[in-house]
């Protein structure tokens, strides 16, 4: 079970820190902090940065939160564990498996990538192609997303990295698409490894498939997207193999 703790904003890896010094390893599985990975440039380049999810929050998995109440009583830094009206309590199983399923094994948000449509945002690929509803707003200088999701009891804002490619009309996205579909037309099919989308935002295109993760429902293919070659990750259900 998932446990969090409150602490001051910016000082999260230092009060895990301090957590580990004070609280028996025996008594939970780990603590982290969420992070989440977004672009910054710098020397001429983009590099991937990361940054806290929650800022001013750590997580704790433990079934034995009476000894960690007792290790954070030593702890220097201020810490405060979340509560359930007043009683001390773990976040619930489907906010867990939320941010299990958009987290990766070491507990961060990887980049997605993308289409501005016109109003629209069209997820290419990344985590975010799972939680497209959950976007807000998108800051294309800053390469982020803003989301609303389900934890902490309510619907909580957070921040993720999401760099748009490019920004077209809804007319100017069509015109791509019809320029595809033309040419596959009248291209032998059955190819090996040609794929054709079958709905969402590309339906009616086809491009090649590059892998699969049939463990979690994501197929990756390469389509021609405004004479780019672009990765785009689908479910197996909007694709046909061909």
């Amino acid at each position: 079970m998932w446990y969090v703790i409150h602490t001051m904003s910016g000082t999260e890896q230092k009060c895990v820190q301090q957590c580990r010094q004070y609280i028996d390893p025996a008594d939970y599985v780990e603590m982290f902090v969420p992070q989440y990975i977004t672009k910054k440039h710098f020397k001429q380049e983009w590099h991937d940065v990361e940054r806290t999810l929650f800022p001013g929050y750590i997580f704790v998995d433990t079934d034995r939160i009476d000894p960690v109440l007792e290790g954070l009583k030593k702890v220097h830094q201020y810490t405060k564990v979340l509560r359930d009206a007043d009683v001390i309590s773990p976040i619930t199983r489907q906010e867990q498996k939320f941010l299990v399923d958009m987290m990766d094994d070491r507990h961060i948000v990887q980049y997605s990538e993308g289409f501005l449509i016109g109003e629209k945002v069209c997820i290419t690929s990344g985590p975010l192609k799972h939680y497209q509803g959950c976007i807000k707003t998108v800051d294309r200088h800053r390469r982020i997303a803003k989301l609303e999701i389900p934890v902490f009891g309510g619907m909580t804002p957070v921040e993720v990295g999401f760099g748009a490619v490019r920004r077209v009309s809804q007319e100017e996205f069509h015109q791509m698409k019809q320029q595809n579909i033309r040419k596959h037309q009248t291209s032998p099919r059955g190819k090996p490894g040609q794929v054709k989308v079958l709905s969402g935002a590309f339906e009616g295109m086809t491009g090649k498939l590059l892998c699969a993760e049939p463990e979690r429902d994501e197929w990756t293919i390469e389509l021609e997207l405004f004479d780019v070659a672009t990765k785009v990750i689908c479910p197996r259900e909007e694709i046909e193999i061909l």
